[in-house]
């Protein structure tokens, strides 16, 4: 599909970068002539050099024949007015980047009477992933399908634990069958894992399964952390003002480190709950005083790699349970991973995936067999929740009678009230919620993941 995106800044050239692993056909807009230049040189797409609010821009752009328009520049009123402009001049649909909550809180006019398909605020998302992830710390990530029935958790596998040297059939014999462990990360390489798949140190497992049951494994493994109940958010970003919110619902006490006093201002009058310091992050001692070492987790989201890093790694040295650092460009992001071990997350990667999910929802027949979409271990690995239609060749026969495409997992079966770890006595039925985890980047319906 065409496919237009406003915008070469971070978020911008991640979402290309997706897209064009969705094999869609991209031309990037922007008004500054080096970003286009670069994101044509390294991306193969093309490049417009202009305003997105213009409509000589977007006719150029190809707007009328555009599937999607997405605009992600810095400026809400300028991504609002793109969309606008260009639904009125032909474009299929549009997403438009925005910051504020004033906007978000008018999404139904936006699409209903502006034509604006959907409205992602990035750092609303990263702040809900942020107190997902903190509801199970000890996850590097946390994420849920099947309307919270079941869940999935990414951990490293350290010195010491109990799994390592074991195969999969070994660790369900012990723990038990009714979770899987469906992805593996070991060093650059990525595995759809079988039985015989022996699990080793310093490996990266997500684990699929139950609540219940992920935390009675976790317990097994003697990794279980305690549940977070105070936390330390240093920068006072969007992101924060969010997170701090969420994490008031939460009965989670926040202490917030802010070095801008009027943002410290305006962070105290309107999170009464919050504790709001004004202070540097680079101020080791300041961190003490504020009891950084007496905390349960701490969450670095400044706008610095550098500096989010750094303090991730202090509280990491003084052994509080939880580090969860924001990460912008994608080396430091694998930097991250492999020096702590602990939870990062990029916000452009989160825009990315809930732009390609609506848009694969979008290009689906049935577009509601599309539940959820998630990208595991920097996007190489997809985990993906379908809802299975009334008719189709496959239902109501066994499992090891189907043939499923390489690098692919039915991790779970959600039915009614029941939960299933399938083998392959199992069969598939109409209405149910499946999970498969893939390699595959083309999994557009769930009839794409038989051969």
């Amino acid at each position: 599909m065409n496919v237009i995106v406003i915008g070469a800044g971070k978020i911008g050239k991640c979402l290309i970068s997706s897209l064009r692993e969705e094999n869609h056909d991209v031309v990037v807009v922007d008004i500054d002539e080096q970003r286009v230049d670069r994101v044509v040189d390294e991306q193969d797409v093309n490049g417009v050099l202009g305003n997105g609010t213009q409509c000589d821009t977007l006719k150029e752009a190809g707007v009328e024949n555009a599937y999607l328009v997405i605009a992600t520049t810095y400026s809400d009123e300028i991504n609002i007015l793109s969309c606008l402009i260009a639904r009125k001049m032909g474009a299929r649909h549009a997403i438009a980047r925005v910051r504020s909550p004033e906007y978000v809180n008018q999404i139904d006019f936006m699409r209903n009477e502006l034509s604006i398909s959907m409205m992602v605020n990035p750092d609303m998302s990263v702040a809900s992933e942020i107190s997902r992830i903190l509801k199970f710390p000890t996850a590097t990530n946390y994420e849920t399908f099947a309307n919270g029935k079941i869940d999935m958790i990414e951990i490293s596998i350290k010195e010491g634990n109990n799994i390592i040297d074991k195969p999969i059939y070994e660790i369900s014999q012990i723990y038990g069958n009714e979770f899987l462990i469906c992805a593996v990360k070991r060093g650059e390489e990525v595995f759809i894992p079988n039985g015989n798949f022996i699990i080793r140190e310093k490996d990266n497992i997500y684990i699929t399964g139950i609540h219940k049951q992920v935390v009675n494994f976790l317990k097994g493994m003697g990794i279980l952390k305690d549940k977070v109940k105070n936390v330390m958010i240093i920068g006072g970003s969007k992101i924060s003002f969010y997170l701090a919110a969420i994490l008031a619902k939460m009965s989670i006490d926040v202490t917030i480190i802010e070095k801008n006093s009027d943002r410290c201002k305006f962070l105290a009058s309107n999170l009464p709950e919050a504790r709001v310091v004004l202070g540097n992050s680079a101020d080791h001692k300041l961190l003490i005083e504020e009891g950084i070492d007496r905390c349960d987790a701490v969450v670095t989201v400044t706008d610095s790699d550098e500096a989010n890093f750094l303090v991730a790694m202090y509280a990491q040295n003084l052994h509080v349970h939880k580090q969860v650092t924001k990460i912008n460009e994608p080396e430091f992001f694998q930097l991250y991973e492999k020096v702590m071990g602990e939870s990062a997350i990029s916000l452009s990667q989160v825009t990315s995936s809930t732009i390609v999910k609506y848009l694969r929802a979008k290009l689906n027949a049935n577009s509601d067999q599309i539940r959820n979409l998630y990208k595991l271990m920097g996007g190489r690995i997809e985990a993906i929740e379908f809802i299975t239609p009334n008719d189709a060749d496959y239902l109501g026969k066994p499992i090891h009678t189907l043939k499923f495409k390489k690098d692919l997992l039915v991790a779970a079966i959600s039915r009614k009230k029941k939960i299933i770890f399938p083998n392959g006595d199992d069969i598939i039925e109409a209405g149910d919620s499946i999970i498969i985890v893939t390699k595959s980047k083309s999994i557009r319906s769930i009839e794409d993941i038989f051969v």
